[in-house]
C-alpha cells in the first residue's frame, strides 16, 4: 500500500491533503497554547530531528548538487518552511478554520495562473473546467451549501494574511519545478527545513519563556507531535514528488480535497454527522479532480 501511494502522484497529493487538513483544525487549537512562530518553530524542529538522521547519507552524496543550488533551497526554506506555515497560523489565530480554507481554495487558481505566465505552462479547457468545478464544490462546503451563509462570511486581518499565504504557497509550487531532478526529494526537503528552522530561530528566542516546551500542557503536546509527524514530513515529501511529476498547476487542484478531508474528520473525530451539501460539494470536487485526472492520462503528463 505504502509503495503504491508512493509510485501513484495522485493518491500520494490525495494523502497530502489528508494530512494537511488535520493541521487546520490543531492549529486552530494551539493558538492558546503559544504563538504562530512557536507553533511552526517546535513543528519543523522535531520533524527536522527526526528526518536527519535518514537523510545524512544523501545529503554527503549530493553535497556538491546542494552546494550549486544552495540560492533555491533557501528559497524553499524561506516560503514553504518558515513563512508560509507560520502565516498559516497567523492566520487561524485571527480568524476562522473555515475562512481560511475557503481562501486555501484559491491557491489552485493561483498555482495554474502563475504556471502559464511565469513557466509557459499551458491548460487546457478540460483542465481549466476541472479547476472551476473543484473550486465551487470547495466553496459549497465551506459555506455550508447555503448562498446567505456565503453572504454572511466576513474577511478581516487574518483573511489577509491568509492571502499573503497563499502567495507563498504559490511561490513555493513554482520553485519546486526548478529543482534538480537527481536530487532526492529526502534531500531537498532537509535541505530546506535547515533553512527554514535557522531562519525562524532568532525570533523564536526573542518569544517569552512560557512558549518554552517545558511549559506545555499535555494537550498541546499531542497537537504539536500530531503536526510533526503526521502533517509535516510526510505530506510535504507527497506534495514535492506529486508537483516534479504532473507540474504544480495540475498538483495545485488536489487542494480543493483539504475541506472535504476537513468534514470527514470531524465526523470520524467529533461525532459531526456529514451533511447533504458536503456530499455535493464533495461530489464536485471529486469530479473536477476527475476531470483534471483524465487529462493527465490522455496527454501522459505535463504540458
Amino acid at each position: 500500500m505504502i509503495r503504491r501511494v508512493a509510485a501513484s502522484p495522485l493518491l500520494g497529493l490525495s494523502l497530502a491533503a489528508l494530512l494537511w487538513s488535520g493541521n487546520f483544525v490543531v492549529g486552530r487549537a494551539l493558538r492558546l497554547a503559544m504563538s504562530p512562530l512557536s507553533i511552526n518553530f517546535y513543528r519543523w524542529t522535531i520533524a527536522l530531528a527526526i528526518l536527519l538522521p535518514l537523510t545524512l547519507g544523501p545529503l554527503k552524496r549530493h553535497r556538491g548538487l546542494i552546494v550549486r543550488h544552495w540560492k533555491l533551497i533557501a528559497l524553499l526554506g524561506l516560503t514553504g518552511i518558515a513563512c508560509f506555515q507560520t502565516l498559516v497560523y497567523v492566520a487561524l489565530s485571527m480568524t476562522t478554520a473555515v475562512n481560511c480554507l475557503l481562501l486555501l481554495s484559491l491557491a489552485p487558481l493561483a498555482i495554474a495562473l502563475a504556471s502559464w505566465a511565469l513557466l509557459g505552462e499551458r491548460m487546457s479547457g478540460a483542465q481549466l473546467a476541472g479547476i472551476a468545478v473543484s473550486f465551487a464544490g470547495a466553496v459549497v462546503l465551506v459555506a455550508h451549501g447555503s448562498a446567505s451563509a456565503l453572504a454572511a462570511l466576513s474577511f478581516g486581518a487574518g483573511d489577509l494574511w491568509m492571502l499573503v499565504a497563499v502567495a507563498l504557497w504559490t511561490v513555493y509550487s513554482l520553485l519546486l519545478k526548478r529543482a534538480p531532478p537527481e536530487l532526492p526529494q529526502l534531500a531537498l526537503l532537509c535541505g530546506s527545513l535547515v533553512v527554514g528552522v535557522a531562519l525562524m530561530l532568532p525570533f523564536h528566542l526573542w518569544l517569552p519563556s512560557h512558549e518554552r516546551l517545558s511549559s506545555m500542557s499535555w494537550q498541546a503536546w499531542g497537537g504539536l507531535l500530531y503536526i510533526a509527524l503526521f502533517a509535516s514530513v510526510p505530506p510535504f515529501l507527497l506534495w514535492n514528488r506529486g508537483v516534479a511529476s504532473i507540474g504544480p498547476s495540475k498538483a495545485g487542484t488536489f487542494i480543493y480535497l483539504m475541506p472535504l478531508f476537513g468534514a470527514l474528520l470531524a465526523f470520524v473525530f467529533l461525532g459531526e454527522a456529514p451533511q447533504a451539501y458536503q456530499l455535493v460539494g464533495g461530489v464536485a470536487i471529486f469530479a473536477g479532480i476527475a476531470v483534471m485526472s483524465s487529462n493527465l492520462v490522455t496527454h501522459g503528463g505535463p504540458d
